[in-house]
C-alpha cells in the first residue's frame, strides 16, 4: 500500500519559493517558479482552496472576495519506504 506525506501552503509561500529561483519579486513567474520547484522535489499538486474571504466595500455596497492570500494548494509525495 502507498503511504503519502502531505504539504500545504498558501500563494505567498509558493511565490517566495519562487522569488528564490528567480530573484524577483511580485510577479506572477515566481508563483509558476514556486510550483516548478515544489513539482521537482517530487511533490504532485491535489488541491488548490480558498480558506477565506475578506470583505470589500464599493459604492455597491459590501461584498465578500476571495483574497490571494488565503489562496492554499495542497500537493502530496510518496513517503520514504513506501511501496510503490
Amino acid at each position: 500500500m502507498n503511504k503519502w506525506e502531505y504539504l500545504t501552503v498558501d500563494w505567498g509561500e509558493i511565490r517566495k519559493i519562487g522569488s528564490r529561483i528567480t530573484g524577483e519579486d511580485f510577479i506572477d513567474a515566481n508563483v509558476d517558479a514556486g510550483l516548478n520547484s515544489l513539482g521537482q522535489e517530487g511533490w504532485e499538486l491535489v488541491c488548490v482552496y480558498v480558506d477565506g474571504y475578506t470583505m470589500h466595500r464599493s459604492n455597491k455596497g459590501e461584498e465578500m472576495l476571495s483574497s490571494s492570500r488565503y489562496v492554499k494548494y495542497t500537493f502530496k509525495r510518496p513517503s520514504i519506504g513506501s511501496s510503490r
